[in-house]
């Protein structure tokens, strides 16, 4: 698909006047269409009200997708629940609700599964606590909201309310651990989510929104691959979005250090062609092929370690083994790209 594949490039995972977002959902998507967005998704917290409202279609160009956020009764285990119409019940656990949207068929992904913060107890963590659940489709491999806070420190706070999207680095290492342990076992798509809420900040005379709608969506964004261009029909356009990351043919990025959608990640063998998200028979030797539209660290990743790295706008490198392998790209010690897997399946699989 590399060559022909349409890149849809949206923000996940944000908040409106529905529930603790500061805009509506008409606000949001003038902001996301302004800085050439294709596709928004909203998860306020428990409600789908303007679901049901019909607030869910396109607004000029932008596709907006809507479904909510989920959390049991200590607020953690928060869930992203989408391509759903229902609201399941507050006393539900993580393992009930993840159980319950997987049965009606939604996408469901693990929202800032990893959070840790420090020790300023008025900003606590909403981790993801219960590991034993397997139906999920997804995780936040990098969330802007929580990696900021967990850099928000008492020395460098005024410096990261002035200048919000310098401070952030990569997904962290014990979550792209925990990223391909798990999905050596079956697809988990990664994605980069705003979290954005536009949260208003007063202190004397001082009065700023953090990290505003438009700031956040010129940072992390995620990049789906299509088969086609994205359809100007509501319905068939979400479930090509839906389909294209519940299948992780979807990579992510850090805009500030360049636009990503000429981004390439193939791998090729005798036995055909992969891209993001697919898989291959190995029966032998495959290559892989990396393009980036900037110069870049490049590293290749198989089974969680790096096995080839270079500073390039191109990298290529002979695998010689069966596993999942994906893509990181740096500006500097910053992260810039980070691709889901392919697989190349060892003899039997």
């Amino acid at each position: 698909m590399a060559e022909n594949s349409h890149i849809a490039t949206g923000a996940i995972h944000v908040h409106t006047t529905d529930s603790d977002g500061t805009k509506t959902h008409e606000e949001v998507a003038a902001i996301a269409s302004e800085v050439g967005l294709d596709f928004v998704m909203f998860a306020d917290h428990m409600t789908l009200q303007s679901f049901h409202d019909g607030k869910e279609g396109y607004y000029n160009d932008l596709l907006v997708l809507i479904g909510y956020e989920h959390n049991d009764n200590d607020d953690c285990n928060h869930y992203l629940i989408f391509d759903g119409d229902e609201v399941f019940p507050s006393s539900m656990t993580a393992a009930e609700y993840v159980a319950a949207a997987a049965s009606k068929g939604t996408l469901g992904i693990l929202a800032h599964p990893d959070e840790i913060r420090g020790r300023d107890a008025r900003f606590r963590s909403y981790p993801w606590t219960d590991w034993s659940v397997t139906q999920f489709d997804g995780i936040e491999l990098w969330n802007q909201m929580s990696e900021w806070m967990e850099n928000l420190k008492f020395f460098n706070q005024i410096r990261m309310l002035f200048s919000p999207r310098k401070f952030l680095r990569a997904p962290t290492d014990r979550i792209r651990r925990k990223w391909d342990e798990l999905s050596l076992k079956r697809k988990i798509v990664g994605i980069a989510s705003v979290d954005a809420h536009g949260f208003l900040y007063r202190a004397g005379p001082l009065k700023l929104t953090i990290f505003p709608y438009k700031v956040q969506f010129k940072t992390l964004r995620t990049h789906v691959m299509l088969d086609r261009p994205l359809s100007k029909d509501l319905s068939e356009a979400k479930q090509q979005i839906y389909s294209a990351i519940r299948d992780c043919r979807v990579f992510i990025s850090n805009y500030r250090w360049g636009e990503a959608r000429d981004f390439k990640f193939t791998i090729t063998s005798q036995n055909g062609s992969a891209d993001i998200g697919g898989s291959l028979p190995f029966t032998g030797s495959a290559t892989a092929k990396i393009t980036v539209p900037l110069k870049g660290k490049i590293r290749l990743i198989g089974n969680s370690k790096v096995i080839k790295e270079a500073k390039a706008r191109e990298l290529e490198y002979l695998i010689k083994s069966p596993g999942i392998y994906r893509v990181e790209v740096y500006h500097g010690r910053k992260g810039w790209i980070f691709s889901n897997h392919i697989r190349l399946n060892a003899p039997g699989e």
